[in-house]
């Protein structure tokens, strides 16, 4: 392995606690803790844009609760359960019961009696807390589960097990709460996991923060990058209108580009070739790393859309004077 191929290996590997995530992670740890702790079942519901980092999220509230073994028996208190597209009614319980690693015998079994299987399999694994990833997959066009009918099921095993249910998914999952009202009153109300916006002065810190850890990673691994951090800052925002996770693809893709290179300085033209190999989430009119002036309305116009194409408004940004904006 090469140093560029190194390069990309940390940045594929890096895992940026940056401000917007820890905000989350330091609440959904305490709710997990609560759980653990044998207090009343919660249901949370995280949405946000593809690519804010929902599942960097999710796998490090995993992590932090792995699976043991004390005195021989297994226990996984916090399960991570993929939602597939098209899910079915019998899919829905079978799909906990794979991600417990329990073998399946579905042919012949109803809905009803996979439930109840699957509530036993939680009670000897001791579960206190389920982990939907793209639980939006349940409200999609030709969705195989009635949103009504997905709510009374997570509200059912919550009641079942005093379980703690956290589901993740893009902005439409709101979609299975406005229509099953037992659930949406039963439920803590939405969390938005939102990418940064240029208009405030903390965000514009904090996605600083993580384009100048990439930086450092460049020139530790012999790629100084010869742009001023504020233009190149500037260029990725308009890149990615905000979200950390295209923000690391497309750090990963210049890596990637840099294969067979001789370690230098990093040019404007590396980036615009970086930046033309993967799908931007800014505006398609004010393309990244094309000119090097770039206006606070194109920054603000790249992650209007980035929320726009996700079903989600604008914040209204409160300035220092006190007056919205």
């Amino acid at each position: 392995m090469n140093q560029a191929q190194r390069l990309r290996k940390s940045i594929e590997s890096c895992e940026l606690q940056h401000l917007a995530f820890k905000e989350q992670l330091d609440v959904l740890t305490r709710y997990i803790e609560d759980a653990r702790d044998g207090f009343a079942s919660r249901i949370e519901w995280i949405v946000g844009p593809s690519r804010v980092g929902k599942s960097m999220l999710l796998n490090a509230l995993a992590r932090a609760n792995p699976e043991s073994k004390p005195d021989g028996k297994r226990q996984v208190p916090v399960l991570v359960v993929p939602v597939l597209p098209n899910i079915s009614p019998l899919l829905l319980p079978s799909s906990v019961l794979s991600a417990l690693g329990v073998p399946l015998q579905q042919k012949g079994l109803t809905s009803g009696v996979m439930f109840n299987r699957m509530v036993d399999q939680l009670r000897l694994a001791a579960t206190r807390v389920l982990l939907f990833e793209e639980a939006s997959h349940l409200v999609e066009p030709g969705a195989r589960v009635p949103p009504r009918a997905a709510g009374d099921w997570f509200k059912s095993l919550a009641d079942a097990l005093n379980i703690t249910i956290m589901l993740f998914g893009v902005p439409r999952l709101a979609k299975l709460f406005e229509s099953n009202e037992q659930l949406r009153l039963r439920a803590s109300a939405k969390r938005e996991f939102r990418p940064y916006d240029y208009r405030s002065p903390s965000d514009q810190r904090a996605f600083a923060s993580c384009v100048r850890t990439y930086v450092d990673l460049f020139s530790e691994f012999g790629w100084p990058i010869e742009l001023p951090l504020k233009l190149l800052v500037t260029q990725c925002y308009l890149l990615t209108g905000g979200l950390v996770g295209v923000l690391s693809k497309f750090m990963q893709e210049l890596a990637s580009q840099l294969r067979y290179e001789a370690r230098r300085p990093l040019t404007m033209e590396d980036f615009r070739l970086a930046a033309g190999a993967i799908e931007a989430a800014g505006h398609p009119d004010f393309p990244a790393f094309v000119r090097s002036e770039v206006s606070p309305i194109e920054l603000t116009t790249a992650h209007a859309y980035v929320l726009e194409t996700n079903g989600m408004s604008m914040n209204r940004i409160v300035s220092p004077s006190g007056d919205a904006r």
